[in-house]
């Protein structure tokens, strides 16, 4: 696959004739374990990034071999999903190079004999996705190219860590990680745990193909985070485990704009809050309702149906808080998440098709009907259930 391809073209180098350049002291940013201050090459006066250890690393310079290693080895999978693109409809609307950095040694100043990488200057520059499988799912183009690396590689190394500049679908990439099976590229090479819980995360956009090579049952070991992860603090992760909170469900927003009067076993809405009123839902118990928090903090439903009879439940003093599970949107529940977005009022309210009831956060922003909340509130007795009591009922009740 590779032996035809003309790799260099891909690459983003220092100019050739440069073998000195000037340093200063603006920071231009950071990243966990790295600074990147201003620098410019001293013939052409080209602007150029600097990169150093930061103080209290856990790791030494000679890191940096491993990073341009990991550059040099990116070119291949690069120059191969171009060639891939080529032949689809993409063709001519993807453009994407990696700066193949340098390690360059301070002759001057207090970083004198300090090792530090040299390359080209990047604007704008942002993160697509981590070594870990944290995704910025508008960067479709590196989600794809990590993608194909695993395949292009028959599943020995994964291309990930993708960062830098993008305009459009056009690319230029620094930092990046090569993973593989062999960890053979250092200490953000994760080895296949790394590989596999990158894929357990990633979700095929337009730019993949379904012929590509997966790893069917990718099990999650750690969780995505979007900063870069060493070898050390993948062995040392928390096992993995959901996220749960408690919270009234009328502070949970809807994701649907509407939704059915009823669940897959032919119990309507009012029926379903009926028999958790009675606490005859036996078999039918139901399970918690998975939900995404948004950067504002807001929590959204993923299960609509289910948030609904909850909601109904808390109007009529049935329930108080109800246990839920906050999932991650680049995690198998991506998908979805896309899927089900559809409110048009920040998901205070949801329509009940077929009819013109609403079921809002409170009695004053529903409209569905007095005597059937009345029938809620009169079953067994008035008091609320308690907490504990409540969650013997979230079991295997489907929203769908």
């Amino acid at each position: 696959m590779f032996s035809t391809l003309d790799t260099e073209r891909f690459a983003n180098r220092n100019p050739s004739d440069e073998h000195h350049g000037f340093l200063f002291d603006s920071v231009q940013g950071e990243g966990k374990y790295k600074r990147v201050t201003n620098g410019t090459y001293g013939r052409s006066g080209a602007p150029a990034a600097d990169k150093y250890l930061k103080t209290g690393a856990t790791f030494s310079s000679d890191c940096f071999d491993d990073d341009v290693r990991a550059a040099e080895a990116a070119l291949k999978y690069i120059a191969a999903f171009h060639r891939y693109t080529e032949t689809t409809v993409y063709r001519g609307k993807i453009s994407i190079k990696v700066n193949i950095p340098q390690v360059w040694m301070q002759s001057g100043g207090v970083l004198v004999g300090q090792k530090m990488l040299r390359e080209p200057f990047i604007e704008n520059f942002q993160k697509f996705n981590s070594n870990s499988g944290a995704a910025d799912v508008t960067a479709t183009v590196a989600q794809a190219l990590s993608h194909f690396s695993y395949h292009a590689s028959d599943g020995r190394e994964l291309l990930c860590d993708l960062q830098g500049g993008k305009i459009g679908d056009s690319y230029v990439l620094s930092d990046v990680v090569m993973m593989s099976m062999e960890k053979k590229f250092g200490n953000t090479d994760l080895g296949s745990t790394g590989i596999e819980n990158w894929l357990s995360a990633h979700r095929c956009n337009q730019f993949c193909c379904s012929g590509w090579k997966n790893w069917s049952g990718a099990r999650q070991h750690f969780q995505p985070v979007f900063s870069t992860t060493t070898t050390l603090e993948a062995a040392t992760a928390p096992a993995i485990g959901p996220e749960c909170v408690r919270v009234r469900p009328s502070a949970i927003m809807f994701t649907h704009d509407s939704i059915k009067d009823g669940f897959q076993d032919g119990h309507s809405l009012l029926q379903t809050a009926l028999q958790i009123a009675r606490e005859e839902v036996g078999k039918r118990d139901i399970p918690m309702i998975a939900v995404v928090r948004v950067g504002d903090g807001r929590l959204f439903a993923l299960d609509n149906r289910r948030l609904a009879v909850f909601r109904l439940l808390e109007m009529c003093g049935r329930v108080g808080t109800i246990k839920v599970e906050i999932v991650l949107v680049w995690t198998r529940w991506a998908d979805e998440w896309k899927r089900k977005v559809t409110t048009r009022n920040g998901g205070i309210s949801v329509l009940i098709r077929g009819g013109r009831y609403r079921i809002g956060r409170n009695e004053q922003e529903t409209n569905y009907p007095h005597t059937w909340l009345q029938q809620i509130r009169k079953e067994r007795d008035l008091k609320m259930m308690p907490d504990d009591h409540f969650s013997i009922f979230l079991g295997t009740f489907t929203d769908e």
